[in-house]
């Protein structure tokens, strides 16, 4: 054996052991073989490595692992369990006589004496063996060094072993060419996904595409260039799919697409053909021009499936029916929602194809101050002039083309079309803002103030208070902070901005506050509804005051009569717009109008008078009456035709204008508003009774005076009210 530390032999016999420890990568052979070679050196016929954590007896004794065992058969089939051994058999290095102890090991021999070596980091390797091999005494600290060396070769079979461990993890569920997620990954991330979107209530999509023609395009430019066709297509899936999706490569030219957080249905369409667009936008590859079409399908969850694997079969069974039908197309699974998902593709092409024929038109609808008389902007409104239709409204199909590119395209468009009428305009010596309608899709792309500055780059002599954008209080409140920094951005170029619909979302006084629109438009539901809802006039008295405590200009729109128009000057809102101003009128029938338009002299009475909420009352009176004339002439019109007159009721289920003047104005009222009232109702029961008669033309001559009695009758209160006060 070993006479002396540093005999010839000893050195043979530590050259060999550190061959041994470093001629290994893998935990289990580098045990293996140093084992081996200590009871070769050692001649113990039984070793061990014991796998431990840092020393912690209980009891005195320490839980082991059997990492390896060679020698004892019975021990080797234990290999891989936890024992329970005498901490004296792992504590200390150093040959010891430990018969006890060592019978604890359930050896299929008895042994009495063990070399414990003690491994760092690791354990101990424990030689045992009935008899103490000659010269063995001295061992542990002949290999002291090799166990330090072993303790380090572990460490590195450790780390190399995991490093294995999770590349062939990754092999396992990545692809290799895309560094996507794989069909193994993807199944089980739906599967956790549809765990969560049943627990929340909410909905998800697995989209199945593919690129049609690859085969072809593949033997065109090459594997090498169909490869990079391919990375590159995955990585832009990759880069455009958010809010908790995935994308992942199947197989071949065959991607997924996981949509998670889904609320409903219409969610799904947009988000696909966004990422579509990104995914097949051209590309340079290899000196090699490359446009890609794709054709998808989409099956959702809960609706088409409950598990993984059907709702991904429903997928791909959809994708090739749309191969099949048109490829470059998308379709759902459920027949329902394919079909609306194919009108609403049908739509965007229709639109695409009358933006691109010149079939829409704006029309613009004057916004007038009454009290100035002044015509202080005009909002554009989208037309569409359709061949077989005739004008299309937008509500008829701008909700199909929502959250589409198209819906992008057409808010440009718009800019760039006021913009040039602004110029054209004021070559004639007419100044005035035009208010583009703006889509929330567009308004939240993050270059949206730079296609503003654009749209007035490409209008040679346009000014930005030429325009002014006009968002709906809702979309404001989607994207807050973009919508500041937007809105802040324009200003400084000189373009305001209008917030539309206020009052119907849910936007707070905070965020009027911090939102610097230079104008509030009170929502047109309100207006309209002025003299049918006791809410109404409510709401918009509050939205005027509001309006005046953070100082923005205010527009009424909606207003469907002078009365209306009326009541909101009385209110403190001077300036409206609505049918009952004036209907949109296309651009060239503008001018016209503005130099055309009258201001009632009706407005002059009604200035300066402070808002008192028992007006409303007066003014709903005033509107019924004004309601009774018009119903006067209706009839004549009606009479004219031929048809008859019985639906004319000359006393209207009475008068309560009378009424009110006594109880709000009394003595203050003088004899002509009585004197007016009176004549205002005998004309129209004279009226009434010469179109029973057939008498006509003497009817109209009548009914055309009522204009002055009508006049007198609101010019007599408004004087009586601003004496009252």
């Amino acid at each position: 054996m070993v006479d002396t530390l540093t005999s010839p032999r000893a050195l043979a016999i530590l050259y060999d052991l550190a061959l041994a420890v470093g001629g290994e990568i893998n935990l289990d052979p580098l045990l293996t073989r140093t084992l081996q070679r200590l009871m070769y050196h050692t001649g113990f016929p039984v070793g061990l490595a014991l796998s431990h954590a840092p020393f912690h007896p209980v009891d005195g004794a320490v839980d082991v692992q059997l990492a390896v065992v060679i020698g004892d058969y019975r021990l080797l089939r234990r290999k891989g369990e936890h024992a329970l051994v005498p901490a004296c058999l792992v504590e200390t290095a150093g040959l010891a006589e430990l018969p006890e102890a060592l019978s604890v090991l359930g050896t299929r021999r008895p042994h009495r004496f063990a070399l414990r070596l003690p491994v760092e980091g690791f354990g101990s390797i424990l030689l045992i063996s009935p008899d103490a091999p000659p010269g063995s005494a001295r061992l542990a600290d002949l290999f002291s060094p090799i166990m330090s060396r072993l303790a380090t070769a572990i460490l590195l079979c450790r780390s190399h072993e995991h490093d294995v461990k999770q590349r062939l993890e990754r092999a396992a569920h990545y692809d290799a060419l895309t560094d996507l997620p794989n069909a193994l990954l993807f199944a089980d991330t739906v599967r956790e996904a549809m765990i969560e979107a049943n627990r929340v209530g909410l909905m998800l999509a697995v989209v199945s595409m593919d690129i049609d023609e690859f085969k072809a395009l593949d033997a065109r430019i090459g594997d090498s260039a169909g490869n990079r066709v391919i990375a590159e297509f995955g990585k832009r899936l990759e880069d455009h799919c958010h809010g908790g999706g995935l994308a992942a490569r199947l197989a071949g030219d065959e991607f997924a697409l996981l949509l998670a957080n889904l609320r409903a249905w219409d969610e799904v369409q947009p988000q696909v053909a966004e990422i579509l667009r990104a995914a097949t936008a051209p590309m340079t590859v290899e000196g090699h021009e490359v446009h890609l079409s794709v054709s998808a399908g989409i099956s959702v969850f809960p609706g088409d499936a409950t598990d993984v694997d059907p709702l991904m079969r429903n997928a791909r069974h959809a994708m090739y029916q749309a191969k099949e039908e048109a490829r470059g197309t998308v379709h759902f699974f459920d027949a329902k929602q394919d079909r609306r998902a194919r009108e609403r593709q049908s739509a965007i092409k229709r639109v695409e194809t009358a933006l691109a024929a010149s079939e829409l038109r704006l029309f613009y609808q004057p916004q007038v101050d009454l009290v100035s008389g002044q015509v202080v902007g005009l909002e554009a409104l989208l037309r569409w002039f359709d061949p077989e239709r005739g004008i299309v409204l937008p509500g008829d199909f701008l909700p199909l083309i929502d959250g589409s590119e198209l819906m992008i395209h057409i808010g440009n468009w718009a800019m760039r079309e006021a913009l040039a009428q602004a110029v054209e305009w004021r070559k004639d010596g007419f100044e005035s803002r035009i208010s583009v309608n703006i889509a929330g899709c567009h308004l939240q792309r993050a270059d949206f103030v730079d296609q503003v500055a654009q749209a007035l780059a490409a209008v040679p002599g346009a000014k930005p208070s030429d325009l002014e954008i006009e968002i709906l209080e809702s979309s404001a409140i989607d994207n807050f902070a973009h919508v500041r920094d937007v809105i802040e951005a324009c200003r400084r170029m000189g373009v305001a901005f209008a917030l539309d619909d206020f009052g119907a979302g849910y936007s707070s006084l905070g965020y009027l506050r911090q939102l610097p629109t230079a104008t509030v438009k009170i929502d047109q539901v309100f207006v309209r509804n002025l003299f049918e809802e006791f809410e109404a006039p409510q709401i918009v008295q509050a939205i005027v005051q509001i309006a005046k405590i953070f100082k923005r200009r205010l527009i009424a729109e909606g207003v469907e009569s002078f009365d209306h128009a009326l009541l909101l000057i009385c209110m403190g809102c001077d300036v409206s717009q609505g049918f009952g101003i004036a209907r949109p009128l296309p651009a060239e029938l503008v001018l016209p109008w503005v130099n055309a338009y009258p201001i009632p002299a009706e407005v002059r009475h009604w200035r300066d008078i402070e808002w008192d909420p028992a007006f409303y009352e007066l003014f709903k009176e005033v509107h019924r009456h004004r309601r009774q004339w018009d119903r006067v002439f209706e009839a004549l019109r009606a009479a004219r035709r031929g048809d008859p007159a019985s639906g004319f009721d000359p006393a209207d289920g009475g008068c309560r204008l009378d009424d009110w003047v006594e109880a709000n104005l009394g003595h203050r009222c003088n004899g002509d508003l009585h004197a007016a009232h009176d004549s205002f109702h005998e004309l129209i029961g004279q009226v009434g009774k010469l179109i029973r008669q057939g008498r006509l033309d003497d009817a109209e001559t009548v009914a055309t005076r009522l204009d002055g009695a009508f006049v007198t009758v609101t010019r007599t209160i408004a004087e009586s009210l601003k004496r009252s006060d």
